[in-house]
């Protein structure tokens, strides 16, 4: 993914995790008027994109309903463990002040940032030197 000066600050967001961590990070924006199931709805995408196949089960699948700004934060079980859920809570607590706050793509670029640099430290990438 090569970024430059026209990149979205989402993808910036995720090039850093990349480049930073093993870790994998998706995100899945919909615009579903009538989802009554944001959880669910970002399980079955977590199954379908296929992150728990990462070796490391260290995958995140970020899912939000612009229409509705309802979300998901979905982590493999490793991630999640070496993090515990009051990582998580804490997560979407600033998530839901940054939607309310800013445009939904900053709000979207701050998470996965703050994901990132959690994967960073818990998951860094081997230099191949």
């Amino acid at each position: 993914m090569e970024i430059t000066e026209h990149s979205t600050p989402i993808l910036r967001a995720l090039k850093f995790v990349e480049k930073n961590s093993t870790g994998e990070v998706r995100v899945h924006v919909s615009k579903a008027r009538f989802e009554k199931d944001p959880l669910g709805t970002a399980l079955r995408l977590f199954d379908e994109f296929g992150l728990t196949r990462n070796p490391a089960r260290n995958s995140v699948l970020v899912y939000l309903n612009r229409s509705t700004r309802r979300f998901a934060v979905i982590a493999d079980e490793t991630l999640h463990r070496s993090v515990g859920q009051k990582y998580w809570d804490g997560l979407a607590v600033n998530f839901t002040e940054d939607l309310r706050s800013t445009h939904f793509e900053n709000a979207l670029a701050l998470l996965i940032f703050s994901v990132g640099t959690t994967l960073a430290k818990k998951f860094p990438r081997r230099s191949t030197r």
